[in-house]
């Protein structure tokens, strides 16, 4: 069993996952990365973290599949014995609108920004009672949610569930558990550069952020034990405009 604080992050071998997951091995946590189709992508984070003289592991599975589902927190616990927290990073986010968003789509975008969430907390939240231990869950919205777009609605509709998630499981799973969120605002492009160069001019801050802006809120939410329920925005006020 590892003796640092081991942190399963979803999605984590690539974009903010993948910054997520250098941060914190960086500063003194094993990390188990999940991925699901980005293999050589987490195998590559093992490896470059490996010279670091960092612990991480890496483990595959399907979000949307509930067999996946069942035995990925398993592989997880086996890495290094334990598991501490839990960020649910992994995101779908396709651009379909109300007109091409069928069930299978809205189904895929639900389980993983909703369902699978919700069951590996639960799938913590029982690990960590058997420990007699505490722990925390971090859960990636996004600060797009207080003035969505036509664009998506599949997707704003599962990290709202997602939002309130939080707010539902931090009531329901402490003390064992503290259930958080960051929501990041403008830190990592989806190739719009021009989107981004527009509303720096419109932002309170005047400025785009960075994804060390959103592991420093992830890193802080960890570690603060008197702290649950809570959304962080990073988001150079945003939801403010």
């Amino acid at each position: 069993m590892s003796n640092k604080e081991v942190v399963l992050i979803t999605g984590g071998a690539k974009r903010l996952g993948r910054a997520l997951s250098l941060f914190l091995a960086s500063n003194g946590y094993s990390i188990v990365i999940h991925c699901n189709e980005s293999i050589k992508e987490a195998q590559s984070m093992v490896e470059e973290l490996a010279l670091q003289g960092l612990e991480s592991a890496y483990i595959q599975g399907d979000l949307c599949r509930q067999g996946s589902l069942d035995s990925l927190f398993g592989q997880a616990v086996q890495a290094f014995g334990r598991v501490d927290h839990l960020i649910h990073n992994a995101s779908v986010f396709p651009s379909r609108t109300m007109d091409e968003t069928d069930f299978a789509l809205f189904e895929q975008v639900m389980n993983v920004h909703s369902t699978a969430p919700f069951f590996l907390t639960k799938a913590l939240y029982l690990h960590l009672k058997a420990r007699s231990a505490k722990g925390s869950v971090v859960n990636m919205l996004d600060a797009k949610l207080s003035s969505p777009t036509a664009s998506r609605p599949a997707y704003y509709c599962a990290k709202g569930a997602l939002a309130y998630q939080t707010k539902a499981l931090a009531a329901a799973l402490g003390p064992t558990l503290r259930v958080n969120a960051v929501s990041p605002g403008l830190v990592l492009s989806n190739g719009d550069d021009a989107y981004f160069a527009t509303m720096q001019q419109h932002l309170p801050l005047k400025a785009t952020g960075t994804v060390d802006d959103v592991c420093q809120a992830v890193s802080y939410l960890l570690c603060s034990s008197f702290v649950t329920g809570m959304d962080l925005c990073v988001d150079g006020g945003q939801r403010l405009l």
